[in-house]
């Protein structure tokens, strides 16, 4: 069993019990998941005649991305008091960096403890990529095997020491996404853990705007004649400016872009926090556009007769009017969305374009510049 402190019992070689120790949120929702299927999983991957057990357990760990998973371990071992456990695996939604390569994953084989970065495994199939890693890990600090069994997955040992990390004990190993996979991982996990589909369902002001607009412009015969003779071409470059002024709109009047000189020193935070700003912004709009344009296509068939139409627009009417009708309307309401998102607070904003552990970093950076001018003002 484990002690007061919460580290690990001594092997038992009758059965051994793995704990996931996962963020809040998604990496909760993780770890709870995969918690029935490992068993079965780490008895066949590792070989041993063991039996399994594997909790789940959901704590708040770090929001700093330099800690080391063996303070983290010392830090959640309050939480684990009175569980006897022989491996911990922690999993969490921040984003881990050694220079520019995402941090995977963390294991420290002397503690029996390991990291699993979010992030750093993209977007895509999660659920099994997470499942990979544990098993991997699993697989070394049991078998004292080396070898990875995913190896694209979890990465590569850094060639190098990573500076801001701190020193590397022997017992600790760090698994990096080299190369453009790991870049991509790397924001594609960031945007999803910000979830933009559901921005815009959080902003009450800005989705009046957007429908305001819509519904004016659906009654008004000036835009049934304007929209069924625009081109396609005109449509498109309508729908990307209108787009590109609500995201601009959005990330400019609530200063959600960061700039180098308005963060403590040392801090780089261009890269990749504003590229997933940019992203989880431009991903909002375009699902509240496709929403809004599903919507207009159902209520255009439904409500505005063919004939009611052609007398307008003094052509015969096809369903391909229909559809420009509501693309148009589509592209102008976005413009109602800017003035609605102008209503809301920056605060409110801010709660809605990120996912927890932005809305941590961002409150901590706020914190040591308050700290730094403190300090040059004494």
């Amino acid at each position: 069993m484990s002690d007061a402190q919460g580290t690990p019992r001594p092997p038992n070689r009758g059965s051994l019990r793995l704990v996931l120790v996962a963020d809040p949120g998604l990496p909760s929702e993780i770890a709870r998941s995969l918690a029935p299927r490992l068993p079965g999983q780490l008895r066949r991957a590792t070989g041993a005649a063991v039996r399994w057990e594997v909790d789940a357990v959901t704590v708040p760990l770090v929001a700093d991305d330099q800690v080391d998973v063996s303070r983290i371990a010392d830090m959640v071992s309050g939480h684990l008091e009175g569980m006897g456990w022989d491996i911990g695996i922690f999993i969490t939604d921040l984003p881990r960096r050694a220079r520019l390569y995402p941090v995977s994953v963390e294991v420290d084989t002397e503690r029996r403890v390991a990291l699993i970065s979010l992030p750093a495994l993209g977007s895509r199939r999660l659920r099994r990529r997470v499942r990979q890693a544990v098993v991997d890990i699993v697989r070394q600090m049991v078998s004292r095997e080396r070898a990875l069994e995913h190896p694209k997955v979890i990465g590569r040992p850094p060639r190098e020491p990573a500076p801001g990390l701190g020193p590397q004990p022997r017992a600790l190993r760090r698994y990096v996404v080299p190369g453009l996979r790991g870049h991509v991982r790397l924001i594609s996990g960031m945007v999803r853990a910000n979830r933009p589909w559901r921005l815009f369902g959080s902003l009450s002001r800005a989705l009046a705007g957007v429908f305001a607009t819509a519904t004016i412009l659906f009654i008004n015969t000036a835009t049934w004649n304007l929209a069924t003779a625009l081109s396609a071409w005109k449509q498109a470059l309508i729908t990307v400016v209108s787009a590109l002024a609500l995201s601009a709109w959005i990330i400019i009047d609530h200063r959600l872009w960061e700039h180098a000189d308005e963060l403590p020193a040392r801090h780089h935070p261009l890269y990749p926090y504003n590229l997933v700003t940019l992203i989880t912004v431009a991903l909002a709009v375009a699902f509240l556009a496709a929403m809004l344009f599903v919507t207009l296509v159902a209520v255009s068939f439904l409500l505005l007769e063919p004939s009611v139409l052609r007398k307008f627009v003094g052509r015969p009417v096809v369903a391909g009017d229909y559809l420009f009708l509501c693309w148009f309307i589509t592209s102008i309401a976005m413009i109602g969305g800017a003035f609605g998102t102008g209503l809301e607070g920056d605060e409110e904003v801010r709660d809605a374009t990120y996912g927890r552990r932005q809305r941590e970093r961002q409150r901590q950076l706020k914190e040591r510049s308050a700290r730094s001018e403190d300090g040059e003002e004494d």
